[in-house]
């Protein structure tokens, strides 16, 4: 991938050429020194500063693909945590111009995209995350505002426990998850751009899963719904999965007292899309599972109809 290192003029030229620098040109620039600079959002918005929770750290380094006169390149931009982007590209003439932003800007080096097999530290759960923004014609001087989303699939699994003894179940520890029993699940896959937004109006990119398989011990959520002793949360490739995948596996523990594993298999078909959350409330028992499953999120905050319950014998 070709990158650009731009070296500036002192800050008075600088100021002297933005001034220069008007929507009101009409030809050529004094000698391109009018940066592009932009805002970024990341959809559903949130207070948390990581943009697994819909917020910008502010140290994030995106990669800016822009369209212009002379052809495509990528041009690395930085984003602070109001969601300023500033980088590379300067404009060399007044004419409109086509950007599309990608994070990590690492990102574009690769031809594939993971996730962690072990997403149980911040770290290595956010490090899945990959945001990719709407493509955008932006005319000359103005500072365009881009939407990004996610591209990952993103599985969340609510536990309660209901006949345990109930010294289990005091604290998350108690139980343990894993996400794909039996490495089925693909960890990395090649990603393409969107080109479009879909029906939705979201700009969500394909996904060809690879051949790397796996399982995912997942992250504990810092919130946990009322009701609920433990919420995990997990980044996954968006893929297929057949029924009777085995796709929760359980176990509880307290002291030397062990219980399970316990075990949720998939009931249909499924398919996890680039962009949806899928949240499965999951009920342990002494005799099995009671799991509820919803899948009609359009987006990783807000949830929609379920598809009703299912007992699973151990």
């Amino acid at each position: 991938m070709k990158r650009y290192t731009l070296y500036t003029f002192p800050a008075l030229a600088l100021l002297l050429a933005a001034a220069a620098c008007t929507q009101d040109d009409a030809g050529t620039l004094p000698d391109g020194t009018q940066p592009l600079t932009l805002t970024a959002a990341i959809e559903g918005s949130a207070d948390t500063r990581a943009t697994v929770d819909n917020r910008w750290n502010g140290n994030e380094t995106i990669a800016l693909q822009v369209t212009d006169g002379d052809g495509t390149e990528w041009y690395d931009y930085t984003v602070d945590d109001k969601g300023n982007l500033s980088g590379e590209y300067y404009w060399t003439k007044p004419s409109p111009i086509t950007v599309q932003g990608i994070c990590p800007a690492t990102a574009v080096e690769s031809t594939t995209w993971s996730v962690k097999s072990d997403q149980s530290s911040d770290a290595d759960y956010q490090s899945g995350d990959l945001l990719c923004s709407e493509s955008k014609t932006v005319g000359f001087a103005q500072t365009p505002a881009l939407t990004f989303y996610h591209q990952t699939a993103k599985v969340v699994v609510n536990i309660k426990s209901d006949g345990l003894p109930e010294s289990i179940g005091a604290t998350p520890g108690d139980i343990s998850l894993t996400i794909g029993e039996g490495d089925i699940l693909a960890l990395d896959g090649a990603f393409t751009l969107p080109k479009a937004a879909g029906a939705d109006g979201r700009w969500l990119g394909t996904w060809t899963p690879g051949t790397t398989k796996g399982s995912i011990s997942p992250h504990l959520a810092t919130a946990t719904e009322t009701g609920n002793f433990a919420t995990y949360e997990a980044l996954v490739i968006p893929q297929d999965m057949a029924a009777g995948t085995r796709l929760l596996a359980f176990t509880a523990k307290k002291d030397d007292t062990g219980y399970g594993p316990f075990y949720y298999m998939l009931q249909k078909d499924t398919e996890w899309k680039a962009g949806y959350k899928y949240t499965y409330n999951v009920t342990i028992t002494l005799y099995g599972l009671q799991v509820s499953v919803d899948t009609g999120s359009m987006t990783w905050d807000n949830g929609a109809g379920g598809e009703g319950a299912v007992e699973l014998p151990v």
